[in-house]
């Protein structure tokens, strides 16, 4: 019986510790973007990669993502799903 406790509460800690890994996170990002890939539709700030889709929303003065240029600074609200970055929202910043 202690054996199966053991068992038991390794495997509740387990799927604790994994769960925060797979669920999605939400965050922010500021900077200038330093390039941008049509193809992909993904543009980069600060080092790191984020993708747009159909829900990414554009703020102040944006409307799609060809509005996109380098060297333009911007604030990206974004989600992160297994080390991908998904733009929600991206807003002039200035």
């Amino acid at each position: 019986m202690n054996l199966l406790h053991h068992t038991l509460a390794a495997s509740l800690l387990l799927g604790t510790v994994a769960t925060p890994v797979l669920a999605d996170s939400s965050d922010s990002l500021k900077g200038k973007i330093q390039s941008v890939d049509a193809g992909r539709r993904s543009f980069v700030v600060g080092g790191q990669t984020l993708l747009t889709n159909a829900s990414t929303d554009y703020d102040d003065g944006l409307k799609t993502f060809a509005d996109l240029k380098p060297g333009m600074q911007v604030k990206v609200e974004h989600s992160q799903r297994g080390g991908t970055r998904f733009a929600k929202e991206i807003e002039l910043d200035d």
